[in-house]
């Protein structure tokens, strides 16, 4: 498939647009595809405006915003409408917000899970199915959606974060397979390993596991152009969890990860 093949998808929309790894991608795509159509969507208008300023500025086609709490579940029709009013179709849609949070505080505050539950999952499954109603509706569409290598096997530093990113798996996994006959209606997973960016600044990013968001944004753009169901990246995330996953519970249980 040739970059004049993809040019076709005349619409994209990105669901927490000031995030590293949808800026990077944003970049990429205002680079090899000046003339798409770009809706950007988050909560922060001034940070939203910043990265418009920064793609618009690389580009000649139209980029749009919209400040909205996008991880609010009872906001989700709203805004949605707010997309289809602005555009005639949505032809590719990066869902890429999400909170890391602190297991600790998950723990012991039922209000901060809470949070977490209805940003990471609940609102991506109402997302998600009002795309799926999008997409039948004109008959194309690709969602592409932010998972994590966290949601491979439930971890004692993770995995409250850890399980919204499985069960947000799961769904994407589900709804390629609903949609496995419809020609041009596709559905990613990309689950990145750790990424430096500013929701993992405080872990202070440093060595070989470590990505660039500029990296992960390009194995998203050939996991689109390709119509992957699921990716890691980089790649040798594949390895890792691998070994992860199968390690036997009382060898796992020994470990601190």
């Amino acid at each position: 498939m040739t970059d004049t093949d993809q040019a076709a998808t005349k619409t994209l929309v990105v669901l927490g647009a000031t995030s590293g790894i949808a800026h990077a991608y944003l970049r990429l795509i205002a680079t090899k595809h000046p003339e798409r159509r770009i809706i950007l969507v988050a909560r922060d208008m001034d940070r939203l405006d910043l990265v418009r300023q920064d793609i618009a500025a690389r580009r000649q086609g139209d980029v749009t915003t919209i400040a909205a709490e996008i991880g609010k579940p009872s906001a989700i029709t709203s805004i949605m409408s707010q997309i289809v009013d602005a555009v005639e179709t949505i032809d590719e849609c990066l869902l890429a917000y999400g909170a890391l949070g602190e297991q600790t505080a998950l723990q012991k505050d039922p209000a901060t899970l809470e949070a977490l539950l209805n940003t990471n999952f609940v609102s991506a499954c109402l997302w998600l199915e009002a795309l799926a109603a999008q997409f039948e509706s004109q008959a194309s569409g690709h969602a592409v959606v932010i998972g994590s290598v966290a949601g491979d096997r439930g971890r004692q530093s993770n995995y409250m974060y850890g399980a919204t990113k499985a069960g947000l798996e799961r769904l994407c996994e589900g709804m390629a397979h609903r949609f496995a006959s419809a020609r041009d209606i596709h559905v990613t997973c990309i689950k990145p390993g750790l990424v430096d960016t500013a929701m993992t600044a405080h872990l202070q990013p440093s060595g070989l596991l470590w990505a660039k968001p500029e990296r992960v944004a390009s194995d998203i753009y050939r996991a689109v152009r390709r119509k992957r169901v699921r990716i890691y990246t980089p790649g040798f995330w594949r390895l890792i969890l691998l070994i992860v996953r199968t390690l036997p519970v009382p060898i796992f249980h020994k470990t601190r990860l």
